[in-house]
């Protein structure tokens, strides 16, 4: 199982999803969520939100990161400011 924390910013009503599918990468973890809830992959094509895995940041590739069994993967909204 791999659990999914999402923010309250993308309107969803559950923001911790577990999922039970087998997924081997972020890619296909966001292949799933969207098949649960309508339109999420366009949300994450905004650029406005970041992945984290097991609370460490990722910055490059992520979508390619592999996950196992036990996982939590966090979607994190990006900060900026001036």
């Amino acid at each position: 199982m791999i659990t999914v924390v999402l923010p309250s910013t993308l309107g969803v009503k559950d923001t911790r999803v577990e999922l039970h599918e087998a997924v081997s990468t972020i890619a296909e973890l966001v292949d799933v969520i969207d098949a649960r809830i309508p339109g999420f992959r366009e949300q994450l094509d905004d650029s406005v939100f970041n992945f984290a895995v097991n609370d460490e940041m990722l910055l490059h590739h992520a979508r390619e990161r592999t996950l196992r069994d036990g996982d939590v993967v966090e979607v994190i909204p990006t900060i900026s400011g001036g």
